[in-house]
């Protein structure tokens, strides 16, 4: 049914076989701001009610053909027109006569003969009820379309907020699964070296704010020990973002590591992260730190002081929850002596400063280290089992590893190839370095009784311990790190 407006007025259906009464309704309402349509019988009046949709029936009663009361009842069963209100007249004054009038669906009942002020109020009264019963219509309608709405975003973010959590567990579990790889589990050895290490880690994972610094040389498993502290700290959730800092081009360092805006140069489509944002909420490892050069120190030891950045070609900064873990084959000290390495951001790095011992400085640890790569490579290569005759153990133990436990991970593989999953022999052993000279040719090997030795280093020993640059997952059962308080 059409509300009334200010453009539309209210409209009126009169009623009544006798013009005369319908006259004195029309000059009753001739200035009251209400539209009027008469009807001088019961059938002519449905029909105009159904075409009219008035806002308002006044109803004689005692009419020729169906009366005033039928005519209602009709109404009142037609849904297009049941919701509008009727006000009978008549001069039949009896209660019978009025509660007959209620019963069949009127709202109001004026006797005859009528009086104008009494005609007037009852109509505008109406009306009025009318108005608000269309407006509060309109308002149920519009509530219940928010309503299924509501219902349908409901039901969208219940099945979002599933989702989430199923990724949430999924993350968990993967958040697991790496931190028991790249945990202190990982760790192979029982040297005092590398239990000091694990000790180191461990305070490490207890803090997750503290910068640090991995010195070592290389194949001393300086990734590994960074993605330790990381899985085992309240970090774990969050990304761990590596970064060969060698391999970045000068002129792209800004916007790899501090990221750009949409035009910033010839080429930024879009926005970018750098690999401070990429990492936030987790930890951000920075290899070979010596290589860095100066113009860029100077950058990210700025932003490090304020815990900001701002990317190439914006002028906003943004804050960001980064923990670094640096690492270096080089010795910082030196460089920084040198003037090629900055002073304070050498100490802004080494929050904490973890030295890891090459190889040859933990031999002890030899037996457990081929123990584990055989029974990798075995599996890898699916081999029935992995052995290694003593003679060539003591080889291995008498060999230096410059190249530290990668080279050992490499010369183990090497040797299972060569023997074709049987037991390793002396001469399946193919040392590529021995006092820094390559061997390009497997080597025809003394008696293990008298071995050749390479040199050990003269430079002065890194006091820590050592561990592949590669994932390495081990059952701690497999050696004595389990009788470590606390692993």
């Amino acid at each position: 049914m059409t509300k009334p407006t200010a453009e539309r007025p209210p409209l009126l259906l009169v009623v009544d076989d006798k013009p005369e009464n319908l006259d004195v309704v029309v000059s009753y309402l001739e200035n009251a701001g209400i539209s009027l349509s008469v009807a001088l019988e019961g059938e002519e009046a449905l029909a105009l009610t159904k075409e009219l949709q008035p806002d308002l029936i006044l109803w004689d009663v005692l009419m020729p053909g169906i009366d005033g009361f039928e005519t209602c009842r009709r109404l009142k069963q037609e849904k297009q027109t049941r919701d509008i209100p009727v006000i009978f007249m008549s001069a039949l004054t009896e209660t019978v006569n009025k509660v007959t009038g209620f019963k069949v669906g009127g709202v109001d009942y004026i006797t005859k003969p009528l009086q104008k002020k009494e005609v007037l109020a009852r109509i505008q009264a109406h009306l009025t009820i009318r108005c608000q019963q269309q407006q509060l219509a309109q308002q149920n309608a519009d509530l219940q379309r928010l309503n299924k709405n509501l219902e349908a975003e409901i039901a969208r973010r219940q099945q979002a907020e599933a989702a989430l959590e199923t990724a949430d567990a999924r993350l968990s579990a993967l958040s697991e699964q790496e931190a028991k790889c790249w945990g202190i589990t990982a760790f192979i050895g029982h040297s005092t070296s590398i239990m000091g290490i694990l000790e180191e880690i461990r305070r490490l994972q207890q803090v997750d704010k503290t910068n640090v610094l991995v010195l070592g040389e290389s194949g001393t498993g300086k990734e590994l020990v960074a993605r330790a502290i990381h899985f085992g700290s309240n970090r774990a959730k969050g990304p761990f973002v590596p970064v060969n800092c060698s391999a970045i081009p000068s002129e792209l360092a800004d916007a790899a590591f501090f990221g750009h805006v949409k035009g910033a140069f010839t080429g930024a489509n879009s926005n970018s992260k750098g690999y401070f944002e990429q990492a936030d909420g987790g930890t951000l490892f920075l290899d070979e730190m010596g290589d860095m050069p100066l113009l860029l120190q100077a950058k990210l030891l700025r932003v490090l002081e304020d815990r900001k950045l701002t990317p190439v070609g914006g002028s906003q900064a943004k804050p960001f929850n980064v923990r670094v873990v640096a690492a270096t084959n080089a010795t910082l000290e030196a460089h920084v002596a040198e003037n090629t390495f900055r002073r304070d951001l050498f100490f802004r790095l080494a929050g904490y400063a973890i030295r890891l011992p090459p190889l040859r400085e933990r031999k002890e640890d030899i037996p457990l280290l081929v123990e584990h790569f055989l029974s990798h490579f075995v599996k890898e290569m699916g081999y029935a089992k992995g052995k290694m005759t003593p003679e060539a153990l003591e080889v291995l133990q008498k060999h230096d590893f410059p190249g530290n436990v990668l080279e050992m991970k490499n010369l183990i593989e090497y040797a299972l190839i060569s023997c074709g999953g049987q037991a390793i022999q002396p001469p399946h052993l193919h040392f590529m370095f021995t006092t820094g000279v390559s061997k390009l040719t497997a080597p025809s090997l003394p008696k293990p009784s008298a071995p050749r030795r390479t040199p050990v280093s003269t430079s002065p020993p890194i006091p820590a311990t050592a561990s592949a640059d590669e994932p390495i997952c081990v059952s701690i059962a497999r050696s004595t790190i389990a009788n470590v308080k606390g692993c």
